[in-house]
């Protein structure tokens, strides 16, 4: 009983996040071991409150893995230099039955979702790849095609204004970070780590501002602005 109510949890939520999507990239899964079958429809979605999934459609079908997880990537295969994966899975993926036995072992089918970092963007990564961490395999892959919705051109278009009424600098920086914010509108700005870490979170009212990152690793951050449903993402260098 639990399980069916979990499954049947996870289906709805799932739904809800898909029909509500305001911008989709999709494509269809590609096995990658003939010994293992894998099936169906993976997007990315972006949804009209702001929040961002990946979405495993209800056609969804593969066995059971040793600590199968899921990934954004830039290459089909997350071991490629330059692939820039990150899991979007908190745990492994189950079968049927709720457990999670060896290679090849029950199915695991239909609908689920994952939450993307706030700070990724629609066109950041082009794969969703699952992988066996056990075994170090790749278990299938989706390629992800254009962006398609109805909402996607307008979306652009606002985070194309807002990108240029926003300005960061300097960066590099290493201890101060200015905002410049010609929107005339209060904007919320947060910082996350490479790996989707929330590190930074604060209301902008001024049109000029500061954000103190002395105390941060050196390395690269993401910035994100946010104003009603309209999001834009800057990439910083911390020296």
């Amino acid at each position: 009983m639990k399980t069916k109510l979990l499954l049947t949890t996870v289906f709805f939520t799932a739904s809800f996040l898909f029909t509500n999507a305001q911008c989709v990239r999709s494509g269809s899964f590609i096995q990658s071991d003939p010994a293992y079958s894998i099936s169906g429809t993976g997007n990315i979605t972006f949804e009209t409150n702001g929040d961002k999934n990946v979405v495993f459609e209800g056609d969804f079908a593969t066995v059971q893995g040793a600590d199968l997880r899921v990934y954004l990537s830039k290459t089909d295969d997350i071991a490629t230099a330059g692939s820039g994966a990150i899991e979007v899975t908190t745990s492994q993926l189950i079968n049927d039955d709720g457990g999670t036995g060896g290679p090849g072992v029950s199915p695991i089918t239909g609908m689920m979702g994952f939450p993307i970092p706030a700070a990724v963007n629609l066109d950041d990564f082009d794969y969703i790849v699952i992988q066996c961490i056990a075994i170090n395999e790749r278990w299938g892959h989706v390629i992800l095609g254009a962006n398609t919705g109805v909402d996607c051109a307008v979306l652009n278009v606002a985070e194309n204004i807002l990108n240029k009424q926003i300005n960061l600098y300097p960066n590099p920086a290493s201890n101060t970070l200015y905002i410049n914010n010609d929107s005339s509108k209060i904007i919320e700005v947060k910082i996350h780590s490479i790996l989707g870490n929330l590190i930074f979170d604060k209301t902008l009212t001024n049109k000029t501002d500061f954000i103190d990152i002395s105390e941060l690793n050196n390395g690269a951050y993401f910035v994100t602005f946010t104003t009603g449903k309209t999001k834009v993402t800057k990439k910083i260098i911390k020296l």
